[in-house]
């Protein structure tokens, strides 16, 4: 995440200004129909409920998923959790990244945990995933009315993120 470090206890907040700026897909949108061939045999970090079954359902297991039990902030099924019966459970509000989140992403990432299920909200996940990952990961996550968005990680969306990142505002939680 660049230089930035959180402490235990503080937040990232989403400032206004960048809402627009995260609404715009970076990566290319596509339909669930297209997935498959696209992601076979590649690493991928799903983020969100719809998007995690969408791939379940085309026989792409992620490598990582993270998710809220929520789609579009109403209580789904909780059927996508008999898929990941070892996960990392984390609290994360809404419009904010926590250290919690940060180091939940990150163990995951180390020790091969296929999911992590937040209370709250996940949404904005996929920035510190995007900044965490390696080159040549895939991030894909739910756009609404859209489709899914994929976004290959390389040097210059590393950087573009955490750029966005260190715009955020840190907060003490506590």
């Amino acid at each position: 995440m660049g230089n930035m470090q959180l402490k235990p206890g503080e937040y990232l907040r989403l400032p206004d200004e960048l809402r627009e700026e995260l609404s715009r897909p970076v990566g290319s949108v596509y339909k669930e129909n297209e997935l498959k061939p696209i992601l076979t045999g590649k690493k991928v970090i799903s983020i969100g409920d719809e998007t995690t079954l969408t791939l379940l359902r085309v026989g792409i297991i992620p490598d990582l998923s993270i998710f809220d039990l929520k789609t579009k902030r109403k209580i789904i099924n909780e059927d996508i959790l008999k898929n990941f019966k070892h996960r990392i459970i984390v609290t994360n509000p809404q419009g904010y990244l926590t250290y919690y989140l940060l180091s939940a992403i990150k163990i995951a990432m180390e020790k091969n945990i296929p999911a992590i299920q937040v209370i709250g909200e996940e949404d904005l996940a996929s920035l510190l995933c995007i900044s965490m990952a390696n080159n040549g990961v895939i991030i894909i996550y739910g756009i609404p009315n859209m489709g899914l968005n994929i976004i290959e990680v390389n040097d210059e969306i590393k950087n573009r993120t955490n750029n966005v990142l260190e715009k955020m505002v840190v907060e003490n939680g506590t």
